[in-house]
């Protein structure tokens, strides 16, 4: 089956920069892109897709997505994950990785459980499950955003062999550094192919590259429950969030929701980090596609749906609760209000979790022998088509 599209303006990884060209997928991948016009005229696809002058770019992959519509991946349900999946994929996520929250083990255990038997028949509907992100249950209480503080505990040898029985569909593992065997953890998470993040920490900066260097590589949702510059004694102390701008290698999350962070720090973030090592996250939880005012929970959490935004708590206590964007409205924040490059933006939400992923000869940028994972879009940031394995959704 052979799908040509032309008159598209392809967005390449950056330093290619954006082409007026076409792209020709068979088998659900990638073949050539950019034909020559006698080429084209050679081809006779089954099907042609003239993308009248919009953008194609390669399907988004979110690293960090907790639910949709009212589900969560805490359910532990094909169901769920089936409603959460088709979701974002409507908004041009077309790879996941969804998120947990800190929880007891068994509970833990439920969701790999049924990610395991999910990967095993997935690619029936939505987007393409990638794994689990594990956040928490390893956190500071001081830093422990919207999960609950009586889940909050210090890795154990016992705890992490049974959580390691999936290390198969375990992504990412959030802890906080600074907690008793965070060090341990990191190093056993490295050995199974498992990347250790640092989020919902209290950490010194020192603790913080300490961190680094015993294997952490990236840091969760850059700014938001972490420590930062703080004046508690004659000294000013810097925390996580000023050790990962300053160290290389070290990818940092950001929430382009627009609440999360606000646009002056995201620009911050991007030109001290740089394209390459910015990833963006919807950090989306079960608010996501609901209307204003509508209720769910995360985690055992009471939350709402208020201004474009998740919350939990009263008064003294509200606090966001993940946010209810998608991955792609956090790419058209950081282009239209952060003013980065549009193939910049594209690459944080495409190429920069696919290497973080490890699959970046296989998906998250457009190119042969890729997977023909693509999103067509226009000029108002209106999604018009999703392709997943090059079949529309």
């Amino acid at each position: 089956m052979k799908s040509l599209f032309t008159n598209a303006r392809i967005i390449l990884p950056p330093g290619d920069g954006v082409t007026h060209g076409s792209v020709l997928v068979e088998g659900g991948k990638i073949i050539r892109v950019n034909l020559m016009e006698d080429e084209i005229s050679s081809i006779d696809p089954d099907h042609l897709i003239d993308c009248a002058g919009d953008y194609l770019a390669p399907g988004l992959i979110d690293i960090h997505c907790h639910g949709a519509m009212g589900c969560d991946a805490m359910e532990a349900r094909p169901e769920a994950f089936d409603t959460i999946l088709r979701h974002h994929a409507s908004r041009g996520t077309t790879t996941m990785v969804l998120t947990t929250v800190a929880a007891s083990l068994a509970e833990m255990l439920a969701v790999l459980k049924c990610a395991e038997v999910y990967r095993a028949g997935q690619g029936r509907y939505g987007s393409l499950l990638a794994g689990i992100h594990l956040e928490g249950p390893y956190f500071s209480p001081r830093r422990r955003g919207a999960h609950r503080v009586e889940m909050l505990r210090d890795p154990s040898r016992e705890e992490t062999s049974r959580l390691l029985n999936y290390a198969s569909v375990i992504r990412r593992m959030t802890l906080a550094p600074e907690l008793p065997g965070a060090f341990d953890l990191v190093r056993e998470l490295d050995r199974n192919g498992i990347a250790p993040s640092a989020g919902h920490s209290d950490a010194t900066e020192e603790e913080s590259r300490a961190g680094f260097k015993a294997g952490i590589t990236q840091v969760t949702h850059l700014h938001n429950a972490m420590s930062s510059l703080r004046k508690t004694g004659p000294t000013p102390m810097r925390g996580l969030a000023e050790a990962a701008l300053e160290t290389p290698g070290v990818v940092c999350e950001l929430i382009a929701d627009g609440m999360h962070v606000p646009v002056e720090l995201l620009r911050e973030s991007w030109m001290a980090k740089g394209w390459r090592e910015i990833m963006l996250v919807s950090d989306a939880t079960a608010g996501a596609g609901l209307g204003e005012g509508e209720s769910f929970e995360l985690g055992g959490l009471a939350c709402r749906v208020e201004g474009n935004a998740a919350w939990t708590g009263e008064d003294d206590a509200r606090c966001l609760a993940g946010s209810t964007a998608t991955l792609f409205d956090g790419v058209g924040t950081m282009v239209a209000e952060v003013g980065v490059p549009l193939e910049e933006a594209v690459a944080m939400a495409t190429l920069v979790p696919a290497i973080a992923l490890g699959l970046e000869q296989e998906i998250g940028s457009i190119a042969p022998g890729k997977a023909a994972n693509l999103i067509r879009f226009n000029d108002h940031w209106e999604i018009k088509e999703v392709w997943i394995q090059g079949k529309a959704r």
